[in-house]
């Protein structure tokens, strides 16, 4: 497994003895701007995914699959949805 990447957690930094209590709104801004870093991170790593996989639709049958996000006759009832479903639906691979 010479592509697992392992990575050294980040020092601490010490934090002054006494900050200010912050506004709500800088609260607000500071989850907002998080958030925003945190999807634009996402997006940078599915995007270089991407680039590495190549494209998905030229794949062996490409959209043939059914869809996995689903079991069949999950209308029929929650239980059904709840229970899942052990099929695989991915075609195997020659």
């Amino acid at each position: 497994m010479s592509n697992v990447h392992t990575f050294a957690p980040r020092r601490p930094v010490a934090a002054p003895a006494a900050l200010p209590a912050p506004s709500a709104a800088e609260i607000q801004r500071q989850i907002e701007d998080a958030a925003q870093a945190a999807l634009d991170t996402a997006d940078r790593l599915i995007a270089l995914l991407d680039r590495i996989e190549g494209d998905t639709d030229r794949e062996d049958g490409a959209d043939a699959e059914p869809s996995l996000g689903a079991p069949e006759n999950h209308h029929a009832s929650q239980v059904v949805w709840l229970r899942g479903s052990d099929r695989d639906g991915e075609l195997p691979s020659a």
